[in-house]
């Protein structure tokens, strides 16, 4: 008797987490930033999630939102909207089209659990290429500091990502979801195509 029931237990733990793996990055990120769980300050985020959208702003002012792998254009107006799982610094860091980064943030702000944050209104401008303005969920600590983090990043972004960084993401015609699994931060990045 004791088998059978231990078996069936078995079964029923591997469907529970076939289930929990299953989950999509975007079910991820809006279980975390949608009913969030207060826990200690000291405590490490057992993940980080977060939902960026761009909000494209039109001549009349209104806005429309589109996720991060949208491409943009010269002279765009836009907003930045943010949610994500844990209180955090964000920033905002461009590399231009000649494959410069620039270690100052363009916009830097804080985003609070469970609570929308709005950049304000942004504008990048060029003659050609392409601007990647790259939106950077701080890790809580970043050993060698956080632009040095940023750049470990975008150093493999494309190809194998660093160690402590497994990013999953997705995204809806309006919205980008994000997930870090270790709790390390978080990056984005839109791309702004000048034509002239």
């Amino acid at each position: 008797m004791k088998q059978p029931l231990i078996s069936l237990l078995a079964s029923a733990l591997l469907l529970v987490g076939a289930a929990a793996q299953a989950q999509s990055a975007k079910d991820i990120v809006l279980d975390r930033v949608a009913a969030p769980v207060a826990r200690p300050a000291a405590a490490p985020a057992s993940n980080d999630a977060m939902a960026i959208s761009v909000l494209i702003e039109s001549p009349d002012g209104s806005l429309a939102s589109k996720s991060t792998n949208s491409l943009f254009n010269t002279g765009d107006r836009f907003r930045i909207k943010l949610l994500a799982s844990r209180t955090a610094k964000v920033s905002l860091y461009n590399t231009n089209p000649l494959g410069q980064f620039n270690p100052k943030p363009m916009w830097q702000g804080e985003v609070k659990i469970g609570q929308e944050t709005i950049t304000p209104r942004l504008r990048l401008d060029g003659n050609s290429g392409v601007d990647y303005l790259h939106v950077v969920l701080e890790p809580e600590q970043a050993p060698q500091g956080v632009v040095a983090w940023i750049s470990s990043w975008l150093t493999k972004e494309g190809s194998e990502a660093p160690k402590d960084i497994r990013l999953d993401s997705e995204n809806s015609p309006t919205t980008s979801y994000l997930v870090n699994q270790t709790g390390q931060g978080l990056v984005s990045t839109i791309r702004i195509v000048h034509r002239r």
